[in-house]
């Protein structure tokens, strides 16, 4: 897969991960925080807002890892390009 696709990709999921995260925090706080119906056998097997805040925290270091990891490998490639491509030193 091409580079900048992977890395729009990444940026789509660090959105959603985020939007995940805020709409969690906003909806929790319109239930006053209350932790009643997490379990969703308590709740009619309803998603509660504290699933996407989880969903959301757990997606942002993955995403952010892969933006990092794709941004180094190519600062890397553009180094190398900028040498003369000697990487080996023979």
């Amino acid at each position: 897969m091409p580079r900048p696709l992977r890395l729009v990709i990444r940026f789509m999921v660090l959105a959603g991960a985020t939007a995940a995260v805020a709409y969690g925090l906003l909806a929790w706080q319109h239930r006053e925080f209350s932790l009643v119906g997490v379990w969703l056998v308590d709740n009619d097997w309803r998603l509660h807002p504290v699933h996407f805040l989880v969903i959301g925290i757990g997606l942002i270091p993955p995403a952010m890892w892969d933006i990092f990891t794709l941004d180094a490998h190519a600062e890397g490639r553009r180094a190398d390009e900028h040498s003369g491509g000697d990487s080996g030193g023979k």
